[in-house]
């Protein structure tokens, strides 16, 4: 069984580099011979209910997507905190679930390993206003809005304004150490072991951490522009596999 996985694209446009590589990962040999492709959130950096806009916009992306689970891929996309309340948008494509798409994480058992798969930022366990954030913008409230209120282009306003702040914010404070140390921290207590493989994304740095007292190995991408890799797992070996 063989395994590809990329998280934290954060496609914004479709001539900006993040979309390039997203291109780049879904015609990549591996992945296209791969069983199991997992997106693990943050795909794109601004993306939020069934508006059509987004199939327009990302017409090649979503048509990627819809070639290879016609080649029988198994196909697993998890919401993010950038890429939001997406299911009415990807039955649009998608009426009988043929891709995956999930906010919480999804326990697959492969060959007799329990793989254990999300977008990984219920791991920021420390980070209170975190959690009450994306409790917030996953609330059914703010779905109500997001699908029959607020039109797209005020949407997408909105959305870039925060995304820009957001991203402004977390540069002045970004530590890579901390962080790999604290997204530990929060795999350990959220999984306790209990798993042969974590797979995860969110921090924006890429790790390879082996469980204390247990086989569970903790994998996450990173940011995918800067790492220009992805996760590849064949007969339950990985490794970081790189992108051009």
């Amino acid at each position: 069984m063989k395994i590809s996985a990329i998280s934290d694209v954060h496609v914004k446009d479709t001539n900006d580099k993040a979309h390039a590589l997203l291109v780049d990962f879904f015609a990549h040999p591996l992945v296209q011979d791969s069983d199991y492709i997992l997106l693990l959130g943050d795909i794109f950096d601004l993306m939020c209910g069934p508006h059509e806009e987004y199939l327009r916009k990302y017409q090649e992306i979503f048509s990627k997507m819809d070639e290879l689970q016609k080649k029988g891929k198994k196909i697993f996309f998890f919401e993010g905190n950038h890429d939001v309340h997406l299911e009415k948008l990807f039955k649009k494509l998608w009426k009988n679930g043929e891709i995956i798409i999930s906010q919480d994480a999804i326990v697959e058992e492969i060959e007799g390993k329990l793989y254990y798969f999300s977008h990984g930022d219920e791991h920021e366990i420390d980070n209170i206003s975190y959690q009450k954030y994306i409790r917030f913008i996953r609330s059914a409230p703010l779905k109500f809005i997001a699908e029959f209120v607020m039109p797209y282009s005020l949407l997408n306003y909105l959305g870039e304004r925060a995304s820009r702040m957001s991203r402004k914010k977390g540069y002045k404070k970004f530590n890579e150490e901390k962080v790999r140390s604290r997204f530990r921290s929060g795999v350990l207590e959220k999984t306790k072991g209990a798993f042969d493989f974590v797979l995860g994304g969110h921090s924006h740095v890429q790790d390879q951490w082996m469980l204390p007292e247990s086989k569970s190995l903790y994998l996450n991408n990173g940011f995918a522009l800067q790492s220009k890799t992805f996760i590849y797992i064949e007969n339950h070996e990985f490794r970081f596999e790189p992108l051009s």
